[in-house]
């Protein structure tokens, strides 16, 4: 990663940011087909490939040293947070495979799904972007999306206690890839929050 300096710092936290990158393409892949079943014949393909590399990357810079205490934070705390990240789009992508052994979810519950996952997706997005701009308002724009996906999820949930005749299967598995996203909307949140923070520093 960083090789010290103020350039091999922002070297640090560009390679960071793209790693969050990687995680969202991972995300967004397994999403689609557990939105919409007739994408996995693009969505998982592209998912296990991003996160084949992102995997990749994450042992390979695990084996260099950030310079300097600031790269030190940075890449410890960034590091976890998208490790995390890998881990949950494998679960999401391991969903998407038995899936697709089963009836689709119905559309009404199938929708809300496809609002939690579209928000969490996007403040996965937004967490690479601000982590490289520091920028204040991007900061508390990010943050506020946690809000948005706590209430999507909620929606969806409170229509899961009213859908008596639902399969006991789906609905389980529609909460088990709530919590998912909601822990995804997380992580993205643990990245954005210090951005400020570690744009203000340098190796």
């Amino acid at each position: 990663m960083a090789d010290g300096g103020d350039d091999g710092y922002r070297a640090l936290v560009r390679e960071l940011a793209g790693l969050v990158r990687l995680a969202h393409t991972a995300l967004a892949g397994a999403s689609a087909v557990l939105t919409d079943p007739a994408d996995i014949r693009d969505g998982i393909p592209a998912a296990e490939k991003a996160l084949e590399e992102l995997l990749t990357r994450i042992e390979e810079d695990a084996a260099l040293a950030p310079g300097g205490r600031a790269g030190v934070v940075v890449g410890v705390h960034v590091g976890c947070e998208v490790e995390a990240l890998g881990g949950l789009a494998q679960r999401l992508l391991e969903a998407a495979w038995s899936r697709q052994e089963r009836a689709r979810i119905g559309a009404r519950l199938r929708a809300p799904l496809r609002g939690l996952a579209e928000a969490t997706l996007g403040l996965v997005a937004r967490s690479a972007d601000v982590l490289e701009s520091g920028a204040p308002e991007e900061v508390a724009d990010t943050l506020s999306g946690l809000h948005d996906v706590g209430q999507r999820q909620r929606l969806l949930y409170e229509l899961l206690l009213r859908e008596a005749a639902t399969d006991p299967v789906d609905v389980t598995d529609l909460v088990m890839l709530c919590c998912c996203y909601q822990q995804c909307a997380d992580r993205a949140g643990s990245i954005a929050r210090h951005a400020v923070l570690f744009s203000q520093v340098g190796g």
